[in-house]
């Protein structure tokens, strides 16, 4: 359950429908709602899990053909050991495919898309894909220029943070079968940002110094890159697996 609630500030964009179980927003904080019998068990005697709701297998939570991906990485089923120092990356070109589709190809300056990545399994064989956990997924929207030059970064130097202990890195696991695919939903707003000193209490040290929005980006072609937590794969120096990019037009 710390996974679920740390969820909603390491990831301030993602927007999906969480599986798994159910929770009542209460003051902005994701409580779980605990209706299982004090014996643990259903009328009918059905197992149950910590939530009151019937447990899953690991089989049934971590792999499948449509993976909603966040519900997935936060459950303690599908966390498996760290990758060894000298474990080689796996060589994944043939079999994986990793894009990220804005849910419209203009916005307004200032304006809102939404990203969906999708990972899917081009394979005929069962495909495993690892991602970090510090402490949960954490997944990031970049905006560059037709140069390269990233474009929604604060002016000037990042304020130093203040020292606190990093989170320890762990690693979940998901399954595709044949075919299968995981996906995520995203939030963007075509927005410069400025760094965001009031918001520095909470946040945890691994997403860096907190930033807001300063105003609208200005109309041109941009290229959006979604810096994932996929791990232990083999790519180039462009991370076209673990970085998917899309264009986008930002203008009237």
């Amino acid at each position: 359950m710390k996974r679920a609630a740390a969820l909603m500030i390491l990831l301030p964009l993602a927007m999906f429908a969480c599986g798994g179980p159910k929770k009542d927003a209460k003051s902005g904080d994701n409580v779980v709602t605990d209706t299982a019998p004090a014996d643990g068990e259903s009328d009918a005697g059905e197992s149950k899990g910590e939530n009151g709701e019937p447990a899953k297998s690991k089989a049934s939570t971590c792999t499948g053909a449509d993976i909603d991906l966040i519900s997935a990485l936060i459950q303690s089923a599908c966390e498996v050991p760290n990758p060894k120092p000298d474990e080689k990356p796996h060589e994944l070109k043939a079999a994986l495919d990793v894009k990220v589709a804005p849910s419209k190809d203009k916005v307004a300056p200032g304006g809102h898309v939404d990203l969906i990545v999708t990972f899917t399994n081009k394979s005929k064989e069962a495909l495993p894909l690892d991602f970090v956990l510090d402490p949960t997924p954490r997944f990031a929207v970049e905006a560059y220029d037709l140069k390269g030059k990233r474009v929604d970064l604060p002016v000037g130097p990042q304020p130093a943070m203040p020292d606190r202990a990093p989170s320890n890195q762990g690693t979940a696991r998901v399954t595709l079968i044949p075919n299968g695919s995981a996906h995520v939903k995203l939030a963007w707003d075509a927005t410069k940002m400025k760094w965001a000193p009031e918001k520095l209490k909470g946040t945890p040290p691994e997403m860096g110094f907190p930033r807001s929005a300063s105003g609208p980006l200005g109309k041109g072609k941009y290229s959006i890159r979604v810096v994932t937590p996929l791990t232990n794969v083999a790519e180039g120096v462009e991370h076209e697996m673990s970085a998917p990019r899309a264009p986008i037009e930002v203008g009237n």
